[in-house]
C-alpha cells in the first residue's frame, strides 16, 4: 500500500503541475493567439488526434497490464519488444497515410506537418512498461520537467498571433524530446531478447478489442469537435476547447488513481488474490466520491467568476458550458474504478468495450440532433451523456465487486457535503466584492474549508485513517 501511495502522490504532483501550468499560460496564450487562433490549434489537434488514436491502440493500458503479470525479468523483456514491435509497426502504417494526409489538406498544412513530431513522440512512448513496473516516479518526474520546459518556451517565443506555429511546434517538440529521454532508464532494465513474428501477432486481438472502445471515445471527443468545427466554425471549437481543457485539469487527478491502480490490479488478479482486490475497489470507490462529489460542485460554483478572467473577453460562453460538463468529472471518476480497474484489469475488455460502445454511439446522436441549433452547448451535452451512459454500464457489469448499500450511502454523504460546498462557493461570489482572481481563490478556500470541516464533524472513515497515519509518524518523530 505505501508504494501505490508513493505513486500515487508522484502522479497528482505531476496533475498539480497540469493544474497549475494553464494559470500561467492559457490567459497568456488566449489573449496572445485569440479565439480565432485557439479554434485552429484545437481544429487541427483534433485531426491530429485521430492519427495518434490508431498509434497507440489503448496501448497504454494492454501494456501496463501485461508488464505487471509477468513474474520474472525474462517474460517482462520478452513481452516488452513483441508489445513494442506491434506499437512501432502501427506508427509507421499511420505515419506514412498522415503525409499523404497532410499532402492533399491545403488549409493549415504548415501545422499539420509541424504535428509530425506529436505522431513520433507517440510512436516511442514507452510510458506504459514502467506504470506495468510501477515505477511512475520516472514518468512523472520526465513529464514535470516537459511540461516546465514547455512553460519557458512558450513565454519566450509566443508573442503574437502570428506564432500559432511556433506554438505549436513547442508544444509537439517538447512532448517528442520527453519520451525520448525514457529510453536511457529503459535499457538498464530490458535486455535484447529474441522474439518471432508469431509473439507480435500474438497481442493482435486483445489490443484490437481494447482499441474499439477507444475509438469509441474519440467518435464523441475529438469527430464531434471536428463536426462542430464544419457546421458552427472555429470559434465554437474553441469555446468547446477551453471548457474541456479545464474539466480536463480536474480528470487528470482521477485517472491518476487508474494508472496506479491498474497493474496492482492485474498482479492481484493474475495471482487470484481475490479478497486483496475486494480491498483496491472499497478504497478507490470510496477516494473517487470522495474527491470527484465536492469537484463537480465546486466547478460549477466558481465557474462564472472563474471564465471572466481566466480565459479573458470573448469566452462567455465558456461558462455554460463548464456547468453542463462538469458532472463529467464524478462519470469519469466512477468509470475510472469500474471499467479501468476491475474490467481491463481483470480481462474483462469485452463489457467495457460493449459500455463504450454504447455511450459513444449516442452521443453521437444527441450532437447530431442538436448541433444546428446549440452548436457547442450541443457538444457539451452529447459528451455528458457518452460519459454517464459508460459509467452506469460499467458500474452495472461490475456490481459483484463492491457493495450497492455501501456505495449509495457514500454517494448520498459526500453528495450532501458537495451540496453545502456548492452553496458556500455560490454565495461567497454573490457577497464578496474582491478582484475576480482573488475572489475565486477566496472561494476556493472557503468550498475546501467548509467540506473538510464537514468530513471531520461526521467522522468520515478515510479522513480518520489520514489522521491516523500522521499521528502514529508524529510520534515516531517525537521518540
Amino acid at each position: 500500500m505505501k508504494k501505490l501511495l508513493s505513486n500515487y502522490l508522484f502522479t497528482v504532483m505531476y496533475q498539480l503541475l497540469l493544474l497549475i501550468t494553464p494559470f500561467i499560460t492559457t490567459p497568456y496564450v488566449s489573449r496572445i493567439l485569440k479565439p480565432e487562433g485557439i479554434g485552429i490549434d484545437a481544429y487541427v489537434t483534433s485531426m491530429v488526434q485521430l492519427f495518434t488514436v490508431f498509434i497507440t491502440l489503448n496501448l497504454p493500458l494492454y501494456g501496463s497490464r501485461q508488464i505487471a503479470s509477468k513474474q520474472n525479468q525474462t517474460q517482462v523483456s520478452k513481452e516488452f519488444w513483441s508489445i513494442f514491435s506491434f506499437q512501432l509497426f502501427m506508427s509507421a502504417l499511420n505515419i506514412i497515410v498522415y503525409l499523404g494526409f497532410t499532402g492533399l489538406y491545403a488549409q493549415y498544412k504548415a501545422l499539420f506537418f509541424i504535428h509530425i513530431f506529436t505522431l513520433l513522440a507517440y510512436s516511442i512512448d514507452i510510458s506504459w512498461y514502467f506504470f506495468g513496473k510501477e515505477q511512475i516516479k520516472r514518468v512523472s518526474i520526465r513529464n514535470m520537467l516537459v511540461k516546465i520546459a514547455g512553460i519557458i518556451l512558450i513565454f519566450s517565443f509566443v508573442k503574437d498571433y502570428d506564432d500559432l506555429n511556433m506554438y505549436i511546434a513547442i508544444n509537439a517538440g517538447t512532448l517528442f524530446l520527453g519520451q525520448l529521454v525514457m529510453w536511457i532508464p529503459l535499457f538498464r532494465e530490458i535486455s535484447l531478447v529474441k522474439i518471432t513474428f508469431k509473439d507480435v501477432v500474438h497481442h493482435t486481438k486483445p489490443i484490437l478489442v481494447l482499441f474499439l472502445p477507444q475509438i469509441m471515445i474519440q467518435v464523441y471527443s475529438l469527430v464531434n469537435k471536428i463536426i462542430l468545427g464544419n457546421i458552427s466554425g472555429e470559434v465554437e471549437v474553441g469555446f468547446f476547447n477551453q471548457a474541456y481543457k479545464i474539466i480536463a485539469l480536474a480528470l487528470g487527478v482521477i485517472s491518476s488513481l487508474g494508472s496506479v491502480m491498474l497493474p496492482r490490479m492485474a498482479s492481484e488478479f493474475s495471482r487470484g488474490n481475490k479478497e486483496e482486490m475486494e480491498k483496491y475497489v472499497d478504497f478507490s470507490l470510496q477516494f473517487v466520491l470522495l474527491i470527484t462529489l465536492p469537484m463537480t460542485l465546486g466547478m460549477m460554483g466558481i465557474a462564472p467568476n472563474f471564465v471572466s478572467w481566466f480565459l479573458g473577453e470573448g469566452f462567455y460562453p465558456v461558462v455554460q458550458l463548464l456547468t453542463i460538463m462538469s458532472p463529467v468529472i464524478f462519470f469519469v471518476g466512477l468509470a475510472n474504478v469500474f471499467g479501468i480497474q476491475i474490467l481491463i484489469g481483470t480481462n474483462q475488455q469485452n463489457k467495457y468495450t460493449i459500455a463504450v460502445t454504447t455511450g459513444a454511439v449516442i452521443a453521437l446522436i444527441v450532437n447530431v440532433l442538436l448541433i444546428g441549433s446549440l452548436a457547442s452547448t450541443a457538444t457539451a451535452i452529447a459528451l455528458l451523456t457518452a460519459e454517464a451512459t459508460g459509467a452506469l454500464l460499467q458500474l452495472y457489469f461490475t456490481r459483484n465487486y463492491f457493495s450497492f448499500r455501501k456505495f449509495f450511502k457514500m454517494i448520498f454523504k459526500y453528495g450532501l457535503l458537495a451540496v453545502i460546498l456548492f452553496l458556500s462557493v455560490w454565495v461567497s461570489g454573490k457577497i464578496f466584492n474582491f478582484p475576480a482572481v482573488l475572489l475565486t481563490f477566496v472561494q476556493l478556500l472557503i468550498g475546501a474549508a467548509v467540506y473538510f470541516i464537514g468530513l471531520v464533524l461526521i467522522k468520515d472513515s478515510f479522513i480518520m485513517k489520514v489522521f491516523t497515519v500522521l499521528k502514529q509518524r508524529q510520534m515516531r518523530r517525537s521518540k
